[in-house]
C-alpha cells in the first residue's frame, strides 16, 4: 500500500503517544500495539521530536576480531533507495549487539540525512550523538559507544528484529521521546483525523480538570460525553 509523503509529513507533527491514542480511537486492539521494547530502544536525542517514515531494513553483524572487509559489498547508499522516502532506517545487529562496536555514527548520519532518511533504530550501540543531532538525524539504540571495530553488512531490505518488533521494507514508522512504533498501513489514511478527536476529547475533559468547580461527578459526566 502506497503512502503519500504528505500523509506522512502529517504524521511526524505528531507525537507517538499521540498516534497510539489515534490507532485505539480507529479500534485496534491495545495487544495489537507494535511499540518497541522501551529497555531495549532509548532515544538518543529528544530534543529533535518526532520522525516518520517508510521502513529501510538491515542486518549487520558487529566485531572487534577479523580482518575487516566482511559481509555484502554494497553501494553507499545499503539499499536506502530501494524504498520511497522519507526513509527510517531499522538495523538488526546479529553480532556482538552487546559490545563496544557501534553500528553507525556521524559520518553514516550525513549520508543518510542526504538521501532522505530522518531517522534509525537499532539494538546495538551508536556513536557521535551530538553530531548527529547536530545534523538532525534522530536516533533510537540500545545506548551509546565508542566504536572501533567492524561492522559486516549481511542482508538489505529483509525483515529484521528490532525491539521486539518485525519490521519489513516499507513499514510506515513513528518514533520520539517516547519511544518507536510500527503504524498498520491500512489505519494511516484515518489516523490525522482519529488523533484530532482524540486530542479534543481530552481538552474537554482537561477544561472540566481546572475549572474552580471540578467535582468527581462533573468529570464523570464530562468523560460520558465526550
Amino acid at each position: 500500500m502506497e503512502i503519500a509523503r504528505s500523509l506522512i509529513d502529517e504524521l511526524e507533527t505528531f507525537s507517538t503517544p499521540s498516534i497510539l491514542n489515534g490507532l485505539k480511537r480507529l479500534g485496534l486492539p491495545v495487544e495489537k500495539l507494535e511499540t518497541m521494547d522501551r529497555l531495549a530502544i532509548g532515544c538518543m536525542a529528544p530534543g529533535l521530536g518526532s520522525r516518520c517514515g517508510l521502513a529501510v531494513t538491515r542486518k549487520i553483524a558487529t566485531r572487534r576480531s577479523g580482518p575487516a572487509g566482511g559481509g555484502l559489498q554494497a553501494g553507499p547508499d545499503q539499499g536506502l533507495l530501494a524504498v520511497p522516502g522519507p526513509r527510517f532506517l531499522v538495523v538488526q545487529n546479529v553480532g556482538d549487539w552487546r559490545g563496544p562496536v557501534s553500528c553507525w555514527g556521524e559520518l553514516t548520519a550525513h549520508i543518510n540525512v542526504a538521501l532522505d532518511c530522518r531517522a534509525g533504530v537499532t539494538n546495538g550501540p551508536v556513536r557521535d550523538v551530538p553530531e548527529m543531532e547536530r545534523i538532525g538525524f534522530q536516533t533510537f539504540s540500545s545506548g551509546i559507544g565508542p566504536g572501533g571495530g567492524h561492522v559486516d553488512l549481511l542482508a538489505i531490505n529483509e525483515p529484521v528484529a528490532v525491539g521486539g518488533v518485525i519490521v519489513n521494507s516499507g513499514d510506515l514508522m513513528h518514533g520520539d521521546a517516547h519511544g518507536v512504533v510500527k503504524i498498520p498501513k491500512d489505519l494511516a489514511a484515518g489516523l490525522p483525523d482519529a488523533i484530532r478527536a482524540a486530542e479534543a476529547r481530552e481538552q474537554t475533559l482537561f477544561a472540566v480538570c481546572r475549572d474552580p468547580g471540578f467535582t468527581l461527578e462533573k468529570l464523570a459526566e464530562a468523560m460520558k460525553q465526550a
